[in-house]
């Protein structure tokens, strides 16, 4: 305990840099400790892991060893059945695929001397197995089927497969017991790394927990009941205690609040002494820096010659006071008088208004009157525009209308001419028919299907002669009617022709109409123009004349107001003098 207090002594003395520095130090060596203690764990679960790896891959090379051999012996089997040499490619790859395995199986077991004893045995045993599907091979080629079977049937080969198989299992057992050993010592480090990591991460946190609240304890505190007391200064309450036994600068910041208070406080009790009236009193500041002592020596000082020259103007108005209260007498009974006289000018401007107005609304009248007429006949003359143009696109229309019905008489003709191409593509189908006929009767038997088909065909050509037939009617009808459409057509061209014509001519004489309205109208706007600029002139005058009338009023109030606003100011000189009579100055 008495340790700690020690402690606690000293890092008061310290600054706050100091104290700052000294905690993200710890916490720097905090995080490089955890780091060290994780970088070991993982190197050692690396390590582990990595030999787990390592046994894996023994066994997959055990798997692969096995695999070459039985890769061979199906390859040498197939050779023996078939005979044929494809059946050797499994045979021929497995023995290149041995070689290399048993050597990378050599080397991944060289630091276990029981594998390696192992090997040596199975190096043996494959040796004898390849000699023996070696030998089956070459008697399968020099002798036949018959003799190699005779040497497969011996089990000669099968007892070394068996023996073989042997010694792969005890090499497998052997890497499955060091699989699990590992395995299990490879979990093992990885549960003493997360504990050891979990404590570390648990008392870094508390050391944490403990800087920030030391930390707080001497900076955030002390630097809270500075902000308080500061907040209650900035209210205007100067009686708050500032207590902090620091001497870092915290502590200086305390002893420089304390200062601050104290000259506040002095300013305080100078500032009352000036609002009771109290001008005598010295005032001197701490400094050249000192902002508001400056500023009150220069206000006390401002007011005494401010009051000095107040007490000189109240004199003078005092005295200026009755020789403005004449002067104000006389002008209101002028402007009484002149008041009169505006108001009677402003009753004969007002009849002269009435007058204006009437005649006002009389142009207004006419005036509307013959914008009304001009716009009907702008209307009239946009109607018969219309017309015209309407005319124009009839006359369009017919000769639109005829071209169409000449190019339909031309079509109507040309179908004629199809038509009968038809009618002759019909007889001639038909006698067609007939030699068909004649034809099949020839052939006997043979003919009878022909037969048939001309028969047909003969169906089909009156069929086709009876269409024409029809066709050739409903054409004649047609040219009829188009002939008809021809003279109807051209009637109605001249038809609208004549039309065209006589609108045209009512379009001009209702044109010459138009101007004529539209002359008159615009000297009826100019007259309602004049009109209306005489009654605005006679309006602006008898606004004129109110606003006189009311300036004459109004000037009279004033000049009212003025002498009472003098009787003010005279009373006001004597109150001011009294206050003068207050205030302490040094004579």
């Amino acid at each position: 305990m008495m340790k700690f207090k020690l402690g606690e002594k000293i890092m008061k003395k310290l600054s706050i840099g100091i104290k700052i520095a000294l905690s993200f130090g710890i916490v720097i060596l905090l995080l490089l400790f955890i780091g060290l203690i994780s970088y070991q764990n993982l190197t050692r679960l690396k390590s582990e892991a990595d030999w787990v790896s390592h046994t894996h891959d023994v066994l997959h090379n055990i798997e692969f060893v096995y695999g070459d051999l039985k890769d061979a012996e199906t390859g040498q089997r197939g050779y023996i059945i078939t005979g044929l040499e494809k059946y050797l490619d499994p045979y021929n790859s497995a023995i290149v695929n041995l070689e290399k395995d048993i050597n990378y199986l050599e080397k991944l077991t060289s630091d276990n001397a029981n594998q390696q004893q192992r090997i040596e045995r199975l190096e043996a045993l494959i040796s004898e197995k390849l000699k023996e599907l070696d030998e089956t091979i070459k008697l399968r080629k020099s002798g036949g089927f018959d003799v190699a079977q005779e040497l497969v049937i011996t089990d000669v080969g099968k007892k070394v497969m068996d023996d073989i198989r042997v010694v792969l299992t005890e090499m497998i057992d052997e890497e499955n017991e060091l699989l699990n050993e590992r395995s299990k010592r490879s979990d093992d480090e990885t549960q003493t790394a997360k504990s050891g990591i979990i404590i570390i991460i648990i008392g870094a946190f508390l050391i944490v927990i403990f800087l920030s609240v030391y930390l707080t304890r001497i900076i955030a505190r002390p630097i809270g009941v500075i902000s308080k007391i500061a907040n209650r200064i900035s209210l205007g309450d100067l009686s708050q205690e500032i207590i902090i036994n620091q001497k870092d600068e915290i502590g200086k910041l305390a002893e420089s609040f304390k200062t601050m208070q104290k000259s506040m406080q002095e300013k305080a009790v100078q500032a009352k002494a000036i609002s009771e009236g109290n001008l005598k009193i010295d005032i001197n500041p701490l400094s050249d820096e000192d902002t508001m002592g400056t500023a009150f020596k220069i206000m006390v000082e401002r007011l005494r010659s401010q009051i000095n020259e107040i007490t000189e103007g109240v004199n003078v108005l005092a005295s200026s006071t009755s020789e403005i209260m004449a002067s104000v007498t006389q002008m209101a009974s002028s402007a009484a008088e002149t008041a009169t006289s505006v108001s009677e000018t402003t009753t004969t401007v007002e009849e002269v208004k009435q007058t204006a107005e009437i005649s006002n609304h009389k142009a207004k009248e006419i005036s509307e009157s013959a914008i009304k007429t001009s716009e009907i006949s702008r209307e009239g003359t946009k109607a018969i525009n219309n017309t015209i143009e309407g005319m124009n696109r009839i006359k369009q229309q017919m000769g639109s209308i005829a071209n169409m019905v000449v190019d339909l008489s031309e079509q109507s003709q040309a179908v004629g001419d199809i038509t009968t191409t038809v009618n002759d593509l019909a007889e001639q189908s038909n006698l067609l028919a007939v030699n068909a006929a004649i034809e099949s009767a020839k052939a006997g038997e043979q003919g009878k299907g022909f037969t048939v088909v001309a028969q047909e065909i003969k169906n089909l050509a009156e069929r086709s002669k009876e269409a024409t037939t029809q066709i050739g009617g409903i054409l004649k009808d047609i040219q009829k009617s188009v002939s008809s459409a021809v003279m109807a057509t051209e009637e109605g061209g001249k038809a609208a022709e004549e039309g065209l014509k006589l609108t045209v001519i009512s379009g001009e004489t209702i044109k010459t109409l138009s101007d004529s309205v539209d002359d008159a109208s615009n000297v009826m706007i100019q007259i309602a123009a004049s009109s209306q600029q005489q009654l605005e002139g006679m309006d602006q005058m008898v606004s004129a004349m109110e606003n006189i009338k009311e300036s004459s009023v109004q000037a009279a109030a004033s000049t009212q107001q003025s002498a009472d606003s003098v009787n003010e100011l005279k009373k006001l000189g004597d109150k001011l003098k009294e206050l003068m009579n207050q205030y302490e100055l040094v004579k």
